[in-house]
């Protein structure tokens, strides 16, 4: 009778240990759940290049980004607004983990599309991550007539593959690092490069809980001959419930990936720099 309540104690402690480790298995899943951190960056563009945010699934955004001429050009040209340039561009959530886009800009009539896919997310806890990994995959394509372009069809293609490497180092700074693969599949001249790696630093600091200071900076490894320079922007977020506003400074004209890292025309040194916003509209459907 001893050895069968020894046998009935030590199967109820048993069980009770297992179902105590399964719940216990449950809350450190949720922990690590709740323990990813958001909002890195308040948009999903640090200002012309993406940040490692990806919409939920279902959620589209509207992108309306303008950048307007050079603001040293005077007063006949208004400081650059009677040159501005536009792109329209729509983004929507596939999955938890994903989100495409496509949109369409008046500076070379530039069709661009992409990808974006998160490897890896930014965690606290017990599984503690510190850094978020995203993918983008990229295209433009230049739709010039040839009367200005001379270009054939599959020359008027670009292509942009970069890994974007974030921290939320505390509450109110972030930064994020962007190796990026650019390729041409036509050039302007032989001296030119097709293929060109380029490397990107940028960061956020909040000044209050719906406005931030955000910058981006892009080296251009083996430079091509032709006068370009390195792109350069520095900027507002302002965060408005559903919508985000960007106002921003830079030296870049071009709003695809290509264009603005490694075919930006004008200096900062020189006085280059444009004048522009981008508006983020987001919907649930």
């Amino acid at each position: 009778m001893m050895k069968l309540n020894v046998s009935i104690i030590f199967i109820i402690f048993t069980c009770l240990h297992v179902l105590s480790q399964d719940e216990l298995e449950s809350l450190l899943g949720s922990t690590q759940e709740d323990d990813r951190i958001i909002n890195t960056f308040k948009s999903t563009r640090i200002i012309n290049n993406h940040s490692v945010e990806v919409f939920s699934p279902q959620q589209l955004d509207l992108r309306i980004s303008h950048r307007f001429g050079l603001l040293n050009s005077g007063f006949y040209e208004l400081f650059g607004l009677d040159q501005a340039k536009i792109r329209v561009g729509l983004e929507y959530g596939l999955m938890n983990n994903c989100m495409v886009g496509f949109g369409r800009s008046t500076f070379n009539k530039a069709y661009d599309g992409y990808f974006k896919y998160v490897l890896l997310t930014q965690k606290n806890g017990i599984k503690k991550n510190p850094i978020s990994l995203v993918s983008l995959s990229s295209f433009s394509f230049n739709s010039l007539k040839k009367s200005q372009s001379n270009y054939p069809f599959s020359g008027r293609f670009s292509y942009a593959n970069q890994l974007m490497i974030a921290s939320k180092i505390n509450s109110k700074f972030s930064m994020q690092l962007m190796p990026t693969l650019i390729h041409w599949n036509m050039v302007e001249s032989r001296e030119d490069i097709n293929t060109m790696f380029v490397i990107g630093a940028g960061f956020r600091y909040l000044i209050s809980k719906s406005i931030s200071i955000n910058s981006e900076y892009f080296y251009r490894f083996l430079n091509n001959p032709t006068n370009y320079y390195n792109s350069f922007s520095i900027g507002l977020d302002i965060e408005t419930g559903g919508h985000v506003f960007q106002l921003h400074l830079t030296n870049s004209m071009g709003m695809d990936e290509a264009t603005f890292m490694t075919r930006t025309l004008n200096s900062w040194y020189e006085g280059g720099i444009h004048f522009g916003f981008n508006i983020s509209r987001e919907f649930n459907l």
